[in-house]
């Protein structure tokens, strides 16, 4: 069977209906005939005029090279917050206040009541730990407009004070169960050496027995 180029299409099907082969006309043979379809199906590019062309200067780019042509993996963005730096100096100069045992579901009693709250008005006994004393920086720094540095030495000085107090504390309270008659048990520290020094006594015969057999 021949088939019409799409071009000729609507010449083909007026030839069809004149010889009598279709009885109708297709739908769409009336806009076909008005607005018939080019020579070429593909798109042509635009049609410039030398004129234009010679006017505009075309700039002079490098083509680009293939590292640039490689997509990024998208990444999520790095969320910084002051007190990060805060945190990592404090513990950086006071790495034993990490030793310190903590429980996160106690809660600090209503004692720090807010952030800003100063560590001097604080109730004594208290828990203070170095989150406090750098909430207590971040205090100074936004509100009374101190510098990192002088915000961070008063910080620590009412540390210091509160260390020693609780320091202080601690003895008192020891001497004073000792003046009642309290026993006062070992350390796991001592208890491992009181540990350590009976098992070495109890094979100290058998060392020197065996050393005895290995000299004769």
């Amino acid at each position: 069977m021949h088939r019409a180029s799409p071009t000729q299409l609507h010449k083909h099907v007026s030839q069809l209906l004149t010889g009598g082969i279709i009885k109708t006309l297709p739908v769409w043979y009336s806009a076909m005939n008005k607005f018939p379809p080019g020579q070429s199906l593909l798109r042509s590019p635009l049609q410039f005029r030398e004129k234009d062309l010679s006017r505009k200067k075309l700039p002079n780019k490098k083509a680009p090279s293939p590292k640039h042509l490689k997509t990024k993996i998208p990444r999520p963005q790095k969320i910084r917050y002051m007190e990060d730096s805060l945190r990592r100096e404090f513990y950086r100069e006071h790495p034993y206040e990490l030793l310190r045992p903590q429980i996160m579901m106690e809660k600090n009693d209503g004692i720090m009541e807010g952030h800003g709250e100063l560590l001097s008005k604080l109730k004594f006994p208290c828990r203070v730990t170095g989150e406090d004393v750098i909430r207590y920086q971040t205090h100074l720094m936004k509100v009374q407009k101190l510098g990192k540095h002088q915000a961070y030495v008063e910080a620590c000085n009412e540390f210091y004070k509160i260390r020693a107090r609780e320091e202080v504390a601690e003895r008192v309270a020891e001497e004073q169960a000792l003046l009642f008659g309290a026993k006062i048990s070992r350390s796991q520290t001592e208890r491992s050496l009181w540990l350590e020094h009976e098992n070495l006594q109890m094979s100290e015969p058998q060392v020197i027995n065996q050393v005895l057999r290995i000299m004769s």
